[in-house]
């Protein structure tokens, strides 16, 4: 079974050492982390589900995300073509709004 961490740094283009300078770590225990040799820290989990804009649980249970979070990445895509359309005061709202909740 291969790792949700290798299967993600591949899918999203990132080369062994490219993604361990991203979130702090060495090319080493990156390595160790995709083999499952070692389960990764709270630190390195919390890294890559920021990262790639995922669940802890992904890593956790080493699973992909299920198709729910596709569909959220679509309809989060769609917001943003959405957003682009409005004029700048009303981008300016909803960027404000994005901001607050992003801070709670």
């Amino acid at each position: 079974m291969e790792s949700v961490i290798k299967i993600l740094r591949e899918q999203n283009r990132y080369t062994q050492v490219k993604l361990a300078e991203e979130i702090g770590i060495s090319r080493q225990a990156l390595i160790k982390y995709e083999n499952m040799e070692l389960e990764p820290p709270l630190s390195v989990v919390r890294a890559l589900s920021k990262l790639f804009s995922v669940d802890y649980d992904c890593f956790i249970d080493n699973k992909l995300p299920d198709e729910s979070s596709s569909e959220e990445s679509e309809m989060i895509s769609k917001l943003v073509k959405n957003v682009m359309k409005l004029n700048d005061s009303e981008k300016r709202a909803v960027f404000e709004m994005a901001r607050i909740m992003a801070n709670s």
